[in-house]
């Protein structure tokens, strides 16, 4: 497992992390709809984007989780359920 700071988020970067966000949240945010996260995935490439500092963790080369903070504060947290209760959020 390899983190490090994101410094150039490119159009195939963020499909990979669109892939995390959509897997994470319909493995945690059970109180959401198919429909409603259908409704929020448009935004959140803007949302990735937009986060003053962007971290991910990879493993064999590919994006299993990641994380953005801006101002000292934690923005955004999600990681693949493949990883999930591995202490990668700790």
């Amino acid at each position: 497992m390899k983190i490090m700071e994101v410094k150039e988020r490119t159009p195939m970067l963020m499909e990979q992390l669109l892939a995390v966000w959509e897997d994470s949240v319909r493995a945690t945010h059970l109180f959401l709809s198919d429909e409603e996260i259908n409704n929020i995935k448009p935004y959140v490439p803007q949302t990735i984007e937009g986060v003053a500092r962007l971290y991910m963790a990879t493993k064999a080369g590919q994006p299993v989780a990641f994380m953005g903070t801006e101002k000292g504060s934690l923005e955004m947290l999600f990681i693949a359920s493949a990883e999930r209760g591995k202490e990668l959020g700790k």
